[in-house]
């Protein structure tokens, strides 16, 4: 386990003007790109800041992707630097042989620290452009090639100020913060430093040391994705602890079973807060405190929450048209906080971008109460004899069974249905899963043409870095030799 500890991040901040001097120094202007390919180390506090100043856009890197993915990336962006972490050194020789700084005693390229060493700090700060670029974020890739959002200083200023609002961030709290920083929510770390909150960071995600560091470092405040969270309660279950500070757990990037969150709110003992997102646009939607009410309002544990301040959602049919509540289609997001475009890539922009509405990919409805439900991603439906079926409906019951830790439904190809509905599941620790049992368990819950006609237990599922279930990658395996990808 290795941790770093960003205390309220104002001493990186203060070094971000001698990186800001040394990026100058080395020739570097505005508009040009510095990649970053490291762990969550602090240093990404000062970079982004001195970035921001220098007028320099911020190429944050997948560090889990491959080098010829890396490759791809660079290729499109183009960086004049590229800076790295610990453990990246043949990479980054690799794909930027002199072209590099390295963190830490040793790497690629000249030392970060002696390169920013003969300049001080300065009290004189640049008037900032809102509408210039400050940072590329390239999606996660679980739709396809990865695209380089477009994050100007407008952007990241409405997202900082929007999670100040809806958290409640103060000085002196302290923020747990697993997720990789070259996540989009990363912008909710920045928030917190921004505050004048403690940060601490976690470079590699285990469970037993996610609970360790947040009572040893009396965290407040934690951002955990849902994988995460199930992995926190069974390692409180394993070895009880009381974390008496934490108040609020943040989650998203995935959606979360009823049970799970049932089971958290109980086991861990503090207040809960869904944001629902993208790449492209941080949460614009959540399901607040109040709103987390198990015995009261259970129904909306699996709800993706209301608009956040100063976002708007819609949700529409393939004619562009409003539908009506409880009706699902397609959800579209406006608002500062929605990313300008996408790198080097027109047409993409222009397919998503539309009428000043970011088009998600995403399938929801709305409720009469005015509360998002997110049904799936609009091509993770599942057509089975001619009958629309939501993959999400069927994990949340999968999930309900005491013997499920995590579940992802897919259609595979079927002679007689075009598409028959496949489950992929993990079990909890400690329990024996049957496929009849659990096709059985979730007859009992659904229509007979939701419930899976085939199950398979497996050890884990494919992940994104961000603790994201990559659904491609489950239902590629299953029409790898059909001719198409549809039934």
């Amino acid at each position: 386990m290795t941790i770093i500890h960003v205390i309220g991040a104002r001493p990186n901040f203060m070094k971000a003007a001698p990186v800001c001097q040394a990026l100058a120094a080395r020739g570097l202007r505005p508009g040009e790109r510095v990649a970053l390919l490291a762990k969550s180390e602090p240093e990404y506090f000062e970079i982004q800041v001195a970035a921001q100043r220098a007028g320099l856009i911020l190429v944050p890197l997948n560090q889990r992707l491959a080098v010829a993915e890396l490759r791809a990336i660079l290729a499109d962006c183009e960086p004049r630097l590229l800076i790295h972490g610990p453990g990246f050194e043949e990479a980054a020789a690799e794909l930027a042989p002199g072209s590099a700084w390295h963190l830490g005693a040793g790497g690629s390229g000249a030392s970060y620290e002696a390169a920013i060493a003969e300049f001080e700090p300065r009290a004189v700060r640049p008037q900032l452009d809102p509408a210039a670029a400050n940072a590329i974020l390239y999606t996660s890739g679980t739709t396809g090639r990865a695209k380089g959002a477009i994050t100007s200083n407008a952007t990241l200023w409405a997202r900082a100020n929007l999670m100040a609002l809806e958290i409640g961030m103060r000085p002196g709290d302290a923020f747990f913060f697993p997720i990789p920083m070259f996540h989009v929510s990363s912008g909710v770390a920045y928030a917190f430093a921004y505050r004048g909150a403690t940060v601490v960071l976690m470079r590699d995600f285990d469970a037993a040391g996610a609970v360790e560091l947040m009572a040893r470092h009396r965290t407040t405040q934690a951002v955990l994705v849902p994988t995460m969270i199930g992995r926190v309660v069974e390692a409180i279950a394993t070895s009880p602890t009381v974390l008496d500070d934490l108040r609020l757990v943040l989650y998203g990037g995935s959606a979360i079973a009823p049970e799970l969150l049932r089971r958290a709110m109980s086991t861990i003992g503090c207040e809960f807060l869904q944001g629902y997102g993208l790449t492209e646009a941080l949460n614009a939607t959540m399901l607040r405190r109040e709103d987390h009410d198990p015995e009261g309002r259970p129904d909306l544990l699996s709800s993706a929450g209301k608009d956040t301040v100063s976002y708007e959602t819609r949700i529409v049919g393939e004619d562009g048209s409003e539908v009506a509540l409880g009706e699902v289609g397609e959800i579209l997001v406006r608002g500062p906080g929605v990313m300008d475009g996408y790198w080097n890539a027109p047409e993409a922009t222009a397919q998503v971008l539309r009428d000043g509405w970011l088009h998600t990919g995403d399938l929801g409805h709305r409720s009469p109460e005015g509360y998002l439900f997110i049904t799936d991603r609009l091509k993770d439906v599942i057509v089975t004899g001619g009958e629309n079926v939501y993959s999400r409906e069927v994990e949340d019951a999968l999930c309900e069974h005491e013997g499920v830790l995590e579940a992802a439904v897919v259609g595979i190809p079927s002679a007689e249905w075009g598409e028959s509905v496949h489950a992929v599941v993990v079990a909890r620790p400690g329990a024996t899963l049957e496929a009849p049992e659990l096709i059985a368990h979730c007859r009992g819950l659904l229509a007979g043409y939701k419930s899976p006609k085939s199950i398979e237990v497996v050890d884990d599922l494919p992940k994104n870095a961000s603790g994201k279930i990559l659904k491609r990658e489950v239902r590629a395996t299953y029409w790898r030799d059909a001719e198409r990808a549809v039934g």
